[in-house]
């Protein structure tokens, strides 16, 4: 919908339509930010990766990849080199590269 990929995962994944749908999040925030802070203080800093990492697994379109494979292969590689790129080199940098090879 909109903000950050993990956010837009999880509107994304309970059905949110509209923009009314970041103000909701955005009030859910504020209010966990103000009054639960210290209850995730001790928490493990990989539990929380494994939370937004579970928010953002749909967002992998893997059926368009294998269709991608099966139309133009030159689009299935930029799909691998784009998804590896920000998968360890950060958003940016992945879809940096993958456009400078869009262009080659």
């Amino acid at each position: 919908v909109t903000g950050s990929f993990s956010r837009s995962a999880v509107s994304n994944s309970t059905g949110a339509v509209s923009q009314f749908a970041g103000i909701v999040t955005a009030a859910i925030m504020l209010a966990t930010l103000l009054f639960l802070t210290p209850l995730f203080y001790y928490l493990p800093k990989y539990v929380l990766a494994a939370i937004v990492t579970s928010s953002v697994i749909p967002l992998v379109a893997i059926a368009e990849a294998k269709k991608l494979y099966r139309v133009k292969r030159a689009d299935w590689f930029l799909w691998v080199v784009a998804f590896l790129g920000t998968l360890f080199l950060g958003v940016l940098p992945g879809i940096a590269v993958a456009v400078c090879l869009s262009l080659v």
